[in-house]
């Protein structure tokens, strides 16, 4: 395996492909390091940015995740418990943990997403709302 170095600047934007999903959740994001993209074979990691007074929708995934709080301000909930969350914060939901994350301030909510898989495409997304 060969190492890679990708700039967040030269990534597209990505969003739901689904418009009722987007609808509900105008969220984007952008894949930094994935089988997509790199040379990873068991980590995916990217951005993600919520508008205010948007949210990420409840789901739950098989993989676990880390989120890593870049800027902004926002509550998440994993399995029903809730916590504030702002630049500095880091989260981790278990596979198969329920959680979901609201923008609650007045600028975007931005963190690092990571998953312990290859690609993104991995991941399939359950929602539980």
């Amino acid at each position: 395996m060969r190492p890679a170095v990708v700039r967040e600047a030269d990534c597209p934007w990505e969003g739901w492909a689904d418009p009722a999903v987007h609808a509900k959740s105008p969220i984007r994001w952008k894949l930094l390091v994935g089988g997509e993209r790199t040379p990873s074979r068991a980590l995916t990691v990217g951005t993600c940015e919520i508008p205010p007074g948007a949210a990420l929708l409840l789901h739950h995934h098989a993989p676990g995740e880390v989120y890593y709080v870049l800027e902004g301000d926002g509550v998440s909930e994993i399995d029903d418990v809730t916590t504030p969350v702002g630049p500095g914060t880091a989260l981790f939901s278990p596979p198969n943990a329920r959680h979901r994350t609201r923008n609650t301030g007045t600028r975007p909510l931005r963190f690092v997403w990571i998953f312990p898989t290859d690609t993104f495409g991995e991941i399939t997304y359950h929602y539980d709302e």
